[in-house]
């Protein structure tokens, strides 16, 4: 094995360095039914027949995130690929043969690298601790022999957790301010279900229990139809939220979607709306695939995380176009500034955060609504949890009956 490592990185424009995304039988449970694990692995690819092979190297990825989220490996991954890449295209002016070669001025230069192609520092800071581990392994399998592991600091961090410093000498990119909306504005949220209504109907629902519930995408197309844990007496929705593996047919990882943290989940009830889009989601979408998802493509499949966005993007582009269409000059406004900012589904989990800062008298009042770590530990804030929920519900009072039967008109009267 240590051979494959030191052997030679790859020959310009022949091969190439790829993640790929596999599905392996991970467990077996007592009932027969196998549970599907999928993780990042790193693959040699030849570009002339489109091939390629598992690398060696995928081992490194293993050896420090097996037990982690397959997002997690994902991003180790893609960090180590585009490293070898960096590595293969400059071997011969950087007088790199193998792994073997590594040096950490290597690091240092490809690091900065990234500082200097326009990188975020996040960015740039994620690929430097990727590297520090992969350095990190390559001495601890004596594939580096001419770097002393003393260049490696142990540190504890206050929950006791250990990690290593970075021995590498980065410049690191100036912060730049982020060009994304975190929040939508809540007097367009009415709207904004009308259009997913008329436009993107499949996620409709979605939507809503992204805006009221805080769900993230991923947690939102691993639901059940059946997933309804209760129905609380006020009418709010109770979800178990857990991974499910629909998808496990999908190689694309970027149709794939996961569960950050299994929890069980409350959505708000404002007015009749979540009721509404419930019943008519239940009534109209029905999976075909014998998974029982509660959210389903055009096929009847469960519907893939890369899916779900692209209804999304469509909802995003009528909306902003009906704005600037039927809108006054207030939204033609928002419909400017949200044609300028990056925002995505994300925006629904940052919506509602914000709306409950407004009416919240602690930050207890936020992380049990946006999914505490255990709900019997959060029993105590159920009563706090119906006092926000009473309060959201006031923000929007007047505006299902005012503002958008008026921009509806509006549309319609300069149809005829």
């Amino acid at each position: 094995m240590v051979n494959s490592y030191t052997s030679k990185i790859g020959t310009l424009q022949k091969y190439k360095f790829v993640m790929i995304p596999v599905w392996i039988d991970w467990r077996k449970l007592s009932d027969g039914k196998v549970i599907k694990k999928q993780f990042a692995v790193i693959g040699l690819k030849k570009l002339d027949t489109d091939t390629h092979i598992i690398h060696p190297v995928t081992d490194f990825i293993l050896h420090n995130w097996q037990a982690r989220k397959f997002n997690t490996q994902k991003k180790h991954a893609f960090n180590i690929v585009k490293f070898l890449n960096y590595l293969m295209f400059n071997k011969h002016s950087m007088r790199i043969h193998s792994m073997s070669d590594l040096k950490l001025a290597d690091g240092n230069k490809y690091l900065n690298t990234l500082t200097s192609e326009g990188h975020s520092i996040g960015t740039v800071k994620d690929s430097e601790r990727t590297l520090t581990y992969f350095y990190l392994w390559l001495v601890d399998k004596g594939v580096i022999a001419s770097i002393d592991k003393n260049s490696f600091v142990k540190k504890e961090t206050i929950h006791g957790s250990i990690y290593y410093e970075s021995p590498f000498q980065v410049i690191y990119p100036e912060r730049r301010p982020p060009n994304v909306e975190h929040s939508f504005p809540v007097k367009y949220i009415p709207l904004l279900l009308e259009i997913a209504i008329l436009e993107a109907m499949p996620i409709a629902l979605g939507v809503y229990i992204q805006l009221f519930g805080g769900l993230r995408v991923g947690e939102v197309v691993n639901l059940k139809r059946t997933q309804v844990k209760k129905r609380i007496a006020n009418g709010d929705f109770l979800f178990e939220i857990k991974d499910q593996n629909f998808r496990s047919d999908l190689k694309d990882s970027a149709g794939s979607s996961y569960v950050k943290r299994p929890r069980n989940q409350r959505i708000f009830q404002i007015k009749d709306w979540g009721e509404s889009l419930f019943n008519n989601h239940i009534e109209l979408f029905k999976a075909t695939d014998n998974t029982n998802a509660l959210f389903v493509n055009r096929d009847g499949k469960a519907m893939s995380g890369r899916s779900y966005r692209q209804y999304f993007d469509k909802l995003k582009k009528c909306f902003i176009e009906f704005l600037k269409t039927y809108g006054d000059s207030e939204d033609k406004i928002l419909a400017h500034h949200l044609s300028i900012m990056s925002w995505s589904t994300h925006i629904g989990r940052g919506t509602f955060t914000n709306m409950l800062a407004e009416v919240a008298e602690n930050p207890y009042d936020i992380a049990f609504p946006r999914g505490d770590k255990s709900l019997l530990s959060s029993l105590s804030y159920m009563a706090r949890t119906e006092r926000l929920r009473k309060k959201l519900e006031q923000k929007f009072n007047n505006m299902h009956e005012v503002y958008i039967p008026k921009l509806i008109e509006k549309r319609q009267q300069k149809e005829q």
